[in-house]
């Protein structure tokens, strides 16, 4: 994971001061309005050796206290993919996290993992993202005891950005009136990808609350969204904004994250580094 990025990173609802806002948070806490990623692209057979890499990165991290937390998060679908994640008040705070980077101990541990990036990827990408309150439904979930995240992608054509907003916001006045119980956090893209690039993410403990989503999404529900003409409205605005929409499925890897240290205290069996396996002796 680059350096700077990766010391950077963790927000939604989604993701952190860089500590993740979690469910029940008092009113006082501030919105994380920026979230950075980098996604990295793994080459075929080496993911193994990639993950160890990644988790003595941030077990060194960790032990020079670096003063950015950040989750790590790896594709069960799609492309072959780590993405590492952080979030941040404002832009300033995220040019202090960069700054804190920069100090001798920090910098070194960078230039260390960094330089055997190579071996494994095939690519990396940083982005930005702002969060669309606007758009977003349910308030901050409840990370420290999330499992999963379902991120799902969407390239909106030039000039088409009102028919999206209007679908989002129509989606989200129906959770409202019907008072549904899932959660929902939306970002646009700032920096780093194509302008029109929107992501939804649905944190979830299980896989199993997947299979709720049609009930959840049952007759209160369409009721509130408006009833066939409102889909015929939603199909409509969709065939007009959306050049392609893409859902993908992402497992929490505790090893290759740093998480706040209320994350730790809360499921230590989880979130707390373990110690690397000794190597053995031929």
């Amino acid at each position: 994971m680059r350096h700077t990025v990766r010391l950077a990173v963790l927000t939604l609802t989604t993701m952190v001061p860089a500590a993740l806002p979690a469910q029940g948070t008092p009113p006082a806490m501030p919105t994380f309005n920026v979230l950075t990623v980098y996604r990295e692209t793994v080459k075929p057979g080496k993911s193994v050796v990639h993950d160890a890499h990644e988790s003595a990165w941030a077990h060194a991290l960790m032990l020079a206290k670096s003063p950015t937390p950040f989750l790590a998060i790896t594709a069960m679908s799609g492309p072959q993919e780590n993405w590492y994640l952080s979030a941040f008040p404002t832009w300033a705070d995220f040019e202090k996290s960069n700054k804190a980077g920069e100090s001798p101990a920090l910098a070194a541990i960078g230039k260390q993992y960094s330089s055997q990036e190579g071996e494994y990827l095939s690519d990396g990408r940083g982005m930005v993202l702002r969060f669309r309150e606007d758009l977003s439904y349910g308030g901050p979930a409840d990370l420290p005891a999330m499992r999963y995240f379902q991120i799902t992608r969407t390239s909106v054509r030039p000039g088409h950005d009102a028919e999206f907003v209007e679908n989002r916001k129509m989606v989200k006045a129906a959770h409202e009136s019907a008072k549904l119980s899932d959660k929902f956090s939306v970002w646009q893209a700032a920096d780093g990808a194509p302008a029109g690039t929107y992501f939804v993410f649905v944190a979830l403990k299980s896989l199993a609350e997947i299979d709720e989503g049609g009930t959840i999404h049952g007759p209160a529900y369409q009721a509130a969204l408006g009833g066939p003409e409102a889909q015929k409205k939603l199909a409509a605005n969709a065939a007009a904004a959306v050049i392609s929409s893409q859902t993908d499925l992402f497992t929490f890897a505790p090893q290759q994250s740093m998480a706040p240290e209320e994350w730790v205290t809360a499921d230590p069996g989880f979130w707390k580094h373990k110690p690397a396996p000794a190597k053995k002796t031929p």
